[in-house]
């Protein structure tokens, strides 16, 4: 059943969401507000809740069986948890370089926001490439466009809800990470500390949350939901 194998997805996102609860609290954004005057922290809570949004919305998908559907909200995750990696460079180096003043001066909706060129995708992936204390075995995603490539109707066959699911479960564990970054800028140990051991856990009782091998789904295999067969047909 759907609801037995989104058991776990459920569990990480919810505890993803109290966390986040906690990182919102007005002590969390006092702190805040004397440590970083340009906002860093509340730029990433923003993102992380704009991320756990596309995780429910992605739910609602799949519990109606339309997986084509979820392939954009999917793309919209990785941009959303490249940019909080991004943000959380200068925690890690000190340093918050011209390229991360653009982006929050974009972020802030200024008056004159417009003046800044945008910061490219491109240019948030070769920082983050270029990064030296940020741990990229840990922090690599899944690549979005491979992402897509696995949704993606072929031969005629719909999509496998099988792989959006466990797509699904890769983006809700990244979660975790995306929230170990932002406590680390909110400088909160107790979060940061309660996510890795929460990680650890998740570690020992399923290691298949952890990676994404889309090898092990093949577009034809398939399961039910009920009487209804879980699949979406491509628009």
């Amino acid at each position: 059943m759907y609801d037995t194998e989104m058991k776990l997805n459920h569990q990480i996102v919810q505890f993803v969401e109290t966390q986040l609860h906690e990182l919102l609290s007005p002590e969390a954004d006092q702190v805040s507000a004397v440590q970083n005057h340009e906002n860093m922290q509340a730029v990433m809570l923003s993102i992380l809740a704009q991320y756990l949004s596309g995780l429910k919305a992605i739910n609602c998908l799949l519990g109606k069986g339309f997986v084509a559907q979820t392939r954009g909200i999917f793309q919209t995750l990785g941009d959303d948890y490249e940019d909080i990696i991004f943000l959380s460079l200068p925690s890690q180096d000190g340093e918050v370089s011209p390229l991360h003043h653009e982006y929050l001066k974009s972020a802030a909706g200024d008056e004159c926001h417009g003046c800044y060129s945008p910061v490219s995708r491109c240019e948030i992936r070769n920082m983050i490439k270029r990064a030296k204390n940020i741990n990229h075995n840990v922090f690599q995603l899944y690549p979005k466009k491979q992402a897509l490539q696995v949704l993606r109707p072929t031969g005629g066959k719909p999509c496998s809800v099988d792989v959006a699911i466990d797509l699904h479960r890769h983006f809700a564990y990244k979660a975790i990470l995306l929230t170990v970054l932002t406590a680390k800028v909110a400088n909160n140990v107790e979060i940061m500390r309660a996510c890795l051991n929460y990680r650890a856990h998740l570690e020992m009782i399923d290691p298949r949350t952890v990676e994404f091998i889309a090898a092990e789904h093949p577009q034809t295999h398939t399961r039910e939901m009920g009487v209804v067969p879980r699949y979406a047909a491509a628009r």
